[in-house]
């Protein structure tokens, strides 16, 4: 009993390690690291606007065709593909 009780918990302890870096790369795919992002984004609202973008130079050149939704505002994943 002993030994079947160690094995189930073993086993979860290899499928939770396993597991790990799956979740570090999904995390990093959807919040891409930037400071650059944070210092920009100055009123701190998780996106970009057009009047953040102008003060900042060549962004606002750029920010109708990084802006992938449209929507008027460069979120961190948009923001990122700036320089690709």
């Amino acid at each position: 009993m002993k030994a079947l009780f160690f094995l189930y918990f073993a086993m979860l302890f290899v499928a939770l390690l396993a597991a790990m870096p799956l979740a570090t790369l999904s995390a990093s795919a959807r919040w891409p690291a930037s400071p650059v992002f944070e210092l920009v984004d100055r009123n701190k609202d998780g996106v970009i606007d057009r009047a953040e973008a102008r003060a900042v130079p060549g962004l606002a050149e750029k920010f109708e065709s990084v802006d992938a939704s449209r929507d008027g505002k460069l979120d961190r994943v948009e923001f990122a593909r700036i320089g690709s």
